[in-house]
């Protein structure tokens, strides 16, 4: 990717990191003065009972989740990745912004004026926003945790017209995986804004007898064509099995309000499950559930906390749906999106 040598963006200030030091906008939260911030190969954090590997070079990604299981063994809570990655698609987690899920045509209005981005999907969508393949700067580790950041204007093939930060933090506590994305609008307009997270979850885990079942306190689903909603969501029968919990065997990729953010899942057999806690501006559930050719569930399933609904941009400059979680950003405004993975476990697993 092309490293941006000079001002271009729209509304960008000279704020350009340099010689390897971040330089911060007055009152940005995502951005702060750091020196001695590096790039770097894929760092661990690790406490007695979880493991998580980020790579900086593909989207401060993480490309392993893994929980102490049966002998004292790592076991892979989300799909571990390869050891090298051509894009965030093959990691375990990444990250989603300035906006989630799918632009239709790649295009919206905002403010009266047209905005076109570039079509990155075999659908014709622009999809999961433009940092989840980008390099990220270290800015600061421990044993437990790391801080990484994005700025657009360092690259020259971004593929959004605002200049926007991101930050990104992961910490592991006592029970669990903190997760923070903070995106900064960092040009001089207002700035339309997304984000989220897109983990892939192993259905197995150390039994081979599991069958996850997630349990989300939906309130509705939103109908769409091709992934992307075209009205406000209602409840239905298989929002109501989510609240209750399903198995999610069947091919599913929809979107579902869930303001509260409460999210189950359990994995029985391994005697297994995972807690979310999210922040209220992550509103919206995508579920991705896809299966082999003989109808067979695949080995992953997606459990997505994001703060816009698909295609939100466009629902928004519509007026077709109030609750769409589109963000508008004043300049120098921020989004701060968190969301915590408590894992638990039942006695003897």
């Amino acid at each position: 990717m092309g490293r941006r040598l000079t001002v271009g963006q729209e509304g960008t200030s000279n704020n350009a990191p340099t010689n390897g030091i971040v330089l911060a906008g007055p009152g940005d939260p995502a951005s702060t003065s750091v020196t001695h911030v590096v790039y770097g190969r894929r760092c661990i954090i690790e406490s007695e009972d979880l493991r998580a590997e980020i790579d900086p070079e593909v989207g401060a990604s993480l490309t392993d989740l893994s929980v102490r299981g049966p002998g004292g063994a790592w076991w892979p809570l989300l799909r571990r990745s390869s050891s090298a990655l051509s894009g965030g698609e093959e990691s375990s987690c990444y990250l989603l912004a300035p906006w989630s899920n799918r632009v239709r045509d790649g295009r919206f209005a905002f403010e009266g004026r047209e905005v076109s981005l570039r079509k990155n999907w075999p659908d014709g969508t622009a999809i999961h926003g433009d940092v989840r393949d980008r390099e990220w700067r270290i800015l600061d580790r421990s044993p437990v945790s790391a801080r990484l950041a994005f700025s657009s204007i360092e690259f020259e093939d971004i593929n959004w017209p605002w200049a926007f930060r991101a930050q990104a933090r992961y910490e592991l506590a006592t029970s669990g995986l903190e997760s923070e994305l903070v995106i900064t609008n960092a040009s001089d307009r207002p700035m339309p804004c997304g984000g989220g997270f897109h983990p892939f979850f192993n259905r197995i885990l150390w039994d081979t007898a599991d069958d996850p079942v997630v349990t989300a306190a939906v309130t509705g689903r939103y109908p769409c064509e091709g992934v992307m909603a075209v009205g406000p969501a209602a409840m239905d029968d298989f929002c109501r099995s989510l609240v209750g919990g399903s198995d999610v065997r069947a091919p599913l990729d929809d979107v579902f309000s869930c303001p509260s953010g409460r999210v189950g899942i359990l994995w029985p057999a391994s005697g297994v499950a995972v807690e979310f806690e999210s922040s209220h501006e992550l509103g919206h559930l995508v579920i991705y559930s896809a299966v082999g050719s003989g109808g067979t569930p695949r080995p992953h399933l997606c459990v997505e906390p994001v703060s816009m609904v698909n295609d939100g941009f466009n629902l928004a400059s519509r007026g077709a749906v109030n609750d769409h979680g589109v963000r508008v950003l004043a300049p120098g405004g921020s989004l701060r999106l968190k969301w915590t993975m408590r894992i638990l476990r039942s006695k003897g697993s």
